[in-house]
């Protein structure tokens, strides 16, 4: 065997183990992340249950822990202070510009529905 082809196979083959321990490799965020603060002060945990299932009914494709936590991530500095505030802050924003859900009455913004998705996801299992 080729010394070239053997670094080459090597090396391939150590990609094909390390890249799915990575990929599934515990998602690592603060719990605050997956409880949204003003529905946790006037809605019950079933309530933001029920709201987290219904929102991942309707946008299947953020229907996993690691994606919901990304999304909610992306763009977070905590330099400047907590991770509740940058949330809170998000939410803001999402409600200036639109960003909003509408589910079983509540009208959330992206980042609210996206929490409790979080929250029902990390419940149930």
């Amino acid at each position: 065997m080729e010394r070239r082809y053997f670094i080459v196979l090597a090396s391939v083959g150590t990609a094909a183990v390390a890249a799915p321990i990575l990929y599934y490799k515990t998602v690592d965020y603060g719990t605050s992340l997956s409880e949204p603060l003003l529905l946790s002060k006037i809605g019950d945990p079933e309530t933001i249950l029920n709201i987290g299932q219904r929102y991942l009914k309707k946008h299947p494709n953020e229907n996993s822990e690691r994606k919901l936590a990304k999304l909610l991530t992306d763009g977070i500095s905590t330099k400047n202070g907590s991770t509740d505030a940058s949330i809170a802050w998000r939410i803001k924003e999402d409600f200036k510009t639109g960003n909003i859900v509408t589910i079983d009455g509540w009208l959330l913004s992206i980042t609210e529905g996206r929490q409790c998705a979080l929250y029902s996801l990390t419940t149930l299992n």
